[in-house]
C-alpha cells in the first residue's frame, strides 16, 4: 500500500502553486509516496493551474509520485496533452502518473462548449486512445469520429494511465483497456463525496478488470481526510487497494501541514 497528499487546485490557500509545491516538498521529506492535484478551471477565482504547478513539484523533489487527477480528458486536445505529459515525465525521472476523467459541466458551459455526458464520453475514450498512440513512438494514423491526427510521431515514453469517474456508473471504465489504474469516486448524495467501504473497493477492483483493466493493476481510493487505522488499511489492501489518497482541503493550511508532516500511516 502507497499513500499520497491529495489536494485542490484552487482557494486562497490552495490557489497559490508556491504553497502547493512547498506542501509536495513536505510531504516528500515526511515519507509519503505521492502528491496529487485536482484539475479544474472554474472553481473560486484563485486558481493554480496544476500542469504548470506539478513541474514546479518535479524540479523541487526527486522520489514522490505526482500527477493531475483527474485532468479532463474532453476539454484538452489530445496531442497536447500528450506532449505535457511526455515533458513532465522526462523531467520528473519518469514519477508521472496520469489520471484522466470527463470533468464537470461547468469547465465546459463556462465557455460554450458542449457539456452533455455523451459527447463528453465520446471524446475521453477517443482523446486518451490518441493520448497513448502518440505516446507510444510510433508513427500516428487516426481518424475518428471526434479526432484526426495524421503521421504525427513523438519521442516514446511511458506514462501509467489511472481512470477515473463517478463508480458505480460506467464513466471509470471508460479508457480501462489503455489503463494501468483506477480512481473511482463515490457521491454521498448530498453533493459532496463518500470514502468507499473496503467491500466496495473490492467490486471496484472487479468491475475495472471486467472493463479490460489489467488484473495486477493499480487501485487507488480516496480515503478523505481522517488518518486511517492500520486494521483500515489492511481491509483495503486485503480488497486490491494499492494507494490511498489523503487529502485536507477542508482543513486549514497548518493542519495540512501537521498532517504532512507526522508522515503516512503505515
Amino acid at each position: 500500500m502507497r499513500f499520497a497528499i491529495y489536494v485542490p487546485c484552487y482557494g486562497d490557500t490552495y490557489g497559490d502553486p508556491a504553497v502547493l509545491s512547498s506542501l509536495a516538498v513536505e510531504a516528500e521529506a515526511a515519507g509519503w509516496d505521492g502528491f496529487f492535484m485536482w484539475d479544474h478551471v472554474v472553481a473560486q477565482p484563485l486558481v493554480a493551474d496544476p500542469w504548470v504547478t506539478l513541474g514546479a513539484v518535479a524540479a523541487r523533489t526527486s522520489r514522490i509520485v505526482l500527477g493531475p487527477m483527474i485532468t479532463p480528458v474532453p476539454r484538452r486536445r489530445p496531442w497536447k496533452l500528450a506532449l505535457e505529459a511526455s515533458t513532465l515525465q522526462r523531467l520528473s525521472g519518469g514519477r508521472l502518473v496520469l489520471g484522466v476523467g470527463m470533468g464537470v459541466p461547468r469547465d465546459f458551459t463556462s465557455f460554450g462548449e458542449a457539456s452533455d455526458a455523451r459527447s463528453r464520453a465520446a471524446r475521453m475514450t477517443e482523446g486518451v486512445e490518441v493520448v497513448r498512440k502518440l505516446l507510444s513512438g510510433e508513427p500516428v494514423e487516426h481518424h475518428g469520429d471526434v479526432f484526426d491526427v495524421s503521421g504525427v510521431r513523438f519521442a516514446p515514453v511511458e506514462v501509467p494511465v489511472w481512470t477515473s469517474g463517478i463508480w458505480p456508473r460506467k464513466v471509470p471504465f471508460l479508457a480501462a483497456s489503455s489503463a494501468s489504474g483506477l480512481f473511482p469516486i463515490i457521491l454521498d448524495g448530498s453533493g459532496g463525496f463518500a470514502v468507499a467501504s473496503p467491500a466496495q473497493a473490492a467490486r471496484m477492483k472487479a468491475d475495472f478488470v471486467a472493463a479490460g483493466g489489467p488484473a495486477d493493476g493499480d487501485l487507488a481510493i480516496w480515503g478523505g481526510g481522517a488518518r486511517p487505522s492500520a486494521s483500515e488499511v489492511s481491509e483495503y489492501a486485503d480488497a486490491g487497494a494499492t494507494w490511498l489518497l489523503l487529502d485536507g482541503w477542508k482543513a486549514s493550511l497548518s493542519e495540512l501541514r501537521s498532517y504532512v508532516s507526522a508522515g503516512p500511516p503505515r
